[in-house]
């Protein structure tokens, strides 16, 4: 498994002003403007935009199994895959994406030891939105919530979705487009890598004050650092908001000064942020599950499948650093193999091996 040092020096983001960003001790280095925004002109995000559409397309197509449609596998694969034309073109922020020819497969983007798994799950759910039964323990079908469940309780939708936002936005942030910018001669090139990693992100240029269709990790990255108690009393510490903003418009800056020292040193940043982020989204479904209790089966299943999801981005996370392989796998076997049995004790075992390896003990029960 790869190793990612941890670099965690970097230019202060000014919070209103535009920072100057410069290394002292070297004249050669050039000086340059970080804004306070990801404010950068010309900025390239359309790979980006595309690539979420189609997942969101999916997501769209899998959710119709939550009514009661039967979904065709090879739609669904055709759609991983990009062949067949099943994709509707869309309008993302008043650009029309045409999905079907933009040449992008999501299944090409995807980790490559990870496909064989979304293609499971993708079988799994054409296979059990044939069921016209209700959902229950031992019986797959449509839940009370209308979620489309299997007969050990996978929420199909949401596995998908949480994998994805690992083995294929994760994965592109931090092992493509950051590496490809500190890689190609093209300085424009190298910019708009920054660009399209910042776009999967999913929050909008003027993020934070602007939290309008945030989505994915845009989400997520707000919900991990306010924690699960609201009206938020204590921050729990992960700062991936804030955190992932300097580096981005740090490293952005950086690239379009051609500063690679300055620049790396943020990718680095970043990428040691999204391991911190996949666990700490664990974490945060697992105390939604424990909250859901109360709800019934199909609630806590519910969460419990999204924090399996966040698992398997952990586990094909490449440039993870404090957790290894044996780890992540022997917490994937703390589920079992039904999540309808999956009791709250096995929630707190799981909950205190994570918080353990990444020392959050004291915000653990909030995060």
């Amino acid at each position: 498994m790869q190793r990612s040092t941890s670099m965690w020096t970097t230019c202060l983001l000014a919070v209103a002003l535009l920072a100057s960003c410069k290394k002292d001790s070297n004249p050669s280095t050039p000086s340059y403007n970080v804004p306070a925004t990801y404010n950068f002109a010309p900025a390239d995000s359309l790979k980006a935009k595309t690539i979420l559409s189609m997942i969101g397309e999916m997501e769209n197509l899998i959710n119709t199994a939550n009514s009661g449609a039967t979904i065709s596998a090879s739609q669904l694969k055709g759609m991983y895959a990009n062949t067949g034309s099943y994709f509707t073109d869309t309008t993302f922020s008043g650009t029309i994406l045409q999905l079907n020819s933009s040449g992008i497969s999501l299944q090409s983007l995807t980790t490559s030891s990870a496909q064989p798994f979304i293609l499971s799950i993708l079988d799994s759910i054409a296979a059990n939105s044939a069921s016209k039964v209700a959902a229950a323990d031992g019986v797959a079908g449509v839940s009370e919530r209308k979620t489309l469940l299997s007969a050990n309780g996978i929420y199909w939708r949401q596995l998908f979705t949480k994998t994805m936002m690992g083995v294929v936005i994760g994965h592109l942030t931090t092992d493509v487009f950051l590496k490809d910018s500190l890689t190609v001669a093209d300085n424009n090139a190298k910019a708009h890598a920054w660009d399209n990693a910042f776009f999967l992100w999913s929050v909008p240029a003027n993020f934070p004050s602007n939290r309008v269709g945030v989505k994915y990790w845009g989400s997520y990255t707000s919900q991990i650092d306010s924690g699960l108690v609201k009206p938020v009393v204590n921050l729990t510490g992960v700062a991936a908001n804030t955190t992932l903003l300097s580096a981005f418009t740090t490293g952005r800056a950086a690239t379009g000064a051609n500063d690679l020292v300055t620049a790396q040193k943020q990718a680095g940043i970043i990428i040691n942020t999204f391991e911190k982020m996949e666990t700490a989204a664990i974490l945060h479904e697992l105390n939604e599950a424990k909250g859901n209790l109360a709800n019934g089966a199909s609630a806590v299943v519910g969460n419990l499948s999204e924090s399996l999801g966040f698992v398997q981005a952990l586990k094909y996370n490449t440039q993870r650093n404090k957790v290894t392989d044996a780890q992540v796998a022997a917490i994937e076997t703390m589920y079992g193999t039904n999540l309808y049995d999956v009791t709250p004790t096995q929630i707190d075992n799981i909950i205190n091996v994570l918080s353990a390896l990444y020392g959050w003990d004291s915000v653990k029960s909030y995060l």
